[in-house]
């Protein structure tokens, strides 16, 4: 399941704002175990100054450092979850998404050892958990929450999980993940910055 998978992910042409904006990056973290991948999602620290308490991705704003956008991702998956570059493969790009604070943001797929060691930083993160892919496959389609983004109402993708609630800019890139490497039929709304025009 998991090779296919990988397999278009590193032949997807991945959809991507012409306009720029401020960047960002995030690591979609999946396990790397043929028949039984899980995603790694992180709950954010309530201490924080935005998202906080939310189910995200390791991920965050690019520094005047990081040459690309994948060493970002790398970078803040270090930062929050101590997992070193050296121990994800990255496969690829996802198409990008505009958050509610205006960041472009880039996610990329990356493959680390099932057993690996993680060590959050509690500082800004309150817990991590696991969520099996074959959940997203088996449930279907998200649910949807309307929500209003400064006067726009927007159609925003969730799912429950043991507890967590999964939704928002996260969920829509699962939703992302789950058509180009899963091949699994995914109607969604259009997100917003879609009309911001595109490049291959």
């Amino acid at each position: 399941m998991l090779s296919q998978a990988i397999h278009r992910i590193q032949h997807h042409r991945p959809w991507s704002l012409r306009r720029k904006g401020r960047e960002a990056a995030v690591l979609i973290p999946i396990t790397h175990s043929e028949e039984h991948p899980e995603i790694i999602l992180t709950v954010r620290s309530s201490t924080l100054n935005t998202h906080q308490g939310e189910v995200c991705f390791p991920g965050g704003k690019r520094d005047p450092d990081d040459l690309q956008l994948k060493q970002t991702a790398l970078r803040e998956t270090e930062e929050e979850l101590g997992i070193q570059s050296k121990d994800i493969e990255l496969c690829g790009a996802l198409g990008q998404v505009v958050s509610k604070h205006h960041l472009h943001v880039t996610p990329w797929v990356g493959l680390i050892p099932p057993q690996l060691p993680l060590h959050p930083n509690p500082e800004e993160i309150a817990r991590v958990f696991n969520v099996p892919i074959r959940y997203f496959l088996e449930q279907g389609a998200p649910k949807l929450q309307r929500l209003s983004v400064e006067g726009q109402i927007w159609e925003l993708p969730y799912w429950d999980y043991q507890g967590e609630h999964i939704w928002g800019l996260t969920a829509y890139i699962i939703c992302e993940l789950l058509t180009v490497g899963f091949k699994m039929p995914m109607p969604m709304p259009t997100r917003p910055e879609r009309g911001m025009g595109s490049s291959a």
